[in-house]
């Protein structure tokens, strides 16, 4: 970088070179702003965001690991381990991966997502890469790009019951660690990265407050990260009065010592071993979500308690059905048309009935009109 130069102003410059053209002359571009640091910051961003390393030399490749680095002060470390990732796993040594940004075409994109489509990746992992790599692109080379993704698939999830909650923490219970945080992420609902990261300072009777997480940065370490998953996310939530009792209270900085990811390995035995269907500690979340639902709690209580952004995540994943509820639900639903049924069903009959009876009565004999007069003349002479 050229170095700032303070003018009469009292402003501060930098010329940086542009470019040559086609007489030999050298063009600059100029920066302005009223303090140094300010203007070279304004030079930084027009480097990295235009025209850092000569964008068309640029691979593909080189382009989206810019991106990231470009991102890691502003975004969260387990997201910047997640973009590290796919690079590595998906672009860093692929075809596409060495092609040169002025090269880069719709059909260049679009077969790259079917190669990664053919390496049997779910349509999921797909969909995480194309949204690294097409902001990458865009970035640097100041346009967008449209391609076929493919078609998602369900998750084929199984939210537990009540009964299943209560077995499960009947098998762990004298697991300290492993039922706390099943105990948070069921009633709270809290996310595991959030459970883990829980101080017993965060306890104020029966409330816990949530303001920091556990997640992986890019090396793979577990880090503590100065604030959950979104702004959203920072909340203070009332439990039962067991689940604080059981809790209790610790001298370490965090109320586990485990990491996420070993508390998971021990879940998954757990349900194993209780004998229970197959569900990750993640789905106790659902489960949390789904019952606050079934009971009739507003939308907007079961977000603020859930620390949701808004409630599209929350219909689209968490307001899952319960087996137990679907089926008493079912029964109500049933038992509704099945009156109505009934109903149709008896007026029918009787209907039937009267006219099977009608049917069986024997019709009135008419006298001939003769007899009707002899009667009444008869009846007048006497």
């Amino acid at each position: 970088m050229s170095t700032p130069k303070k003018l009469p102003s009292g402003n501060w410059r930098v010329r940086i070179y542009d470019y040559t053209d086609s007489a030999g002359k050298q063009h600059y571009k100029s920066f302005t702003a009223s303090t140094r640091r300010e203007v070279e910051r304004l030079v930084r961003q027009y480097q990295a965001e235009d025209h850092i390393h000569g964008d068309e030399d640029l691979t593909v490749s080189q382009a989206v690991k810019g991106y990231i680095d470009l991102k890691e002060a502003a975004l969260s470390p387990s997201t910047i381990a997640g973009y590290t990732r796919v690079w590595n796993n998906y672009i860093a040594e692929s075809p596409v991966g060495k092609v040169k940004l002025s090269l880069v075409t719709e059909k260049t994109l679009q077969r790259f997502i079917s190669e990664l489509v053919g390496r049997g990746l779910s349509p999921k992992t797909v969909k995480c890469t194309w949204q690294l790599v097409h902001p990458a692109l865009k970035m640097y080379t100041k346009k967008s790009y449209e391609v076929t993704l493919p078609s998602q698939i369900r998750p084929q999830l199984h939210t537990p019951t009540d009964a299943e909650v209560s077995a499960l923490i009947r098998q762990i219970s004298e697991n300290r660690e492993l039922c706390i945080m099943v105990l948070l992420c069921a009633y709270g609902p809290m996310r595991r990265s959030e459970a883990c990261a829980i101080r017993f300072d965060d306890i104020d009777g029966d409330f816990v407050t949530v303001q920091r997480s556990i997640v992986k940065d890019k090396n793979k370490e577990w880090i503590v990260k100065p604030t959950p998953k979104t702004y959203a996310s920072f909340r203070t939530i009332q439990y039962p009065h067991q689940v604080i009792e059981y809790i209790g209270r610790g001298i370490g900085p965090l109320i586990t010592i485990k990491t996420p990811d070993q508390l998971s390995e021990q879940f998954r035995h757990a349900v194993r071993n209780a004998g229970l269907p197959h569900f990750r500690l993640h789905d106790l979340r659902h489960y949390g979500a789904s019952i606050l639902h079934a009971i009739g709690i507003p939308d907007e209580y079961i977000i603020k308690r859930g620390g949701w952004a808004t409630d599209g995540v929350m219909k689209r994943i968490y307001r899952d059905t319960l087996s137990d509820v679907e089926q008493e639900m079912n029964s109500r639903i049933i038992a509704h048309f099945s009156a109505g049924l009934d109903d149709i069903k008896h007026d029918t009959e009787k209907k039937k009935a009267l006219k099977t009876r009608a049917s069986r009565v024997e019709p009135r004999r008419l006298e001939p009109e003769t007899a009707k007069s002899d009667k009444l003349k008869n009846s007048k002479e006497a």
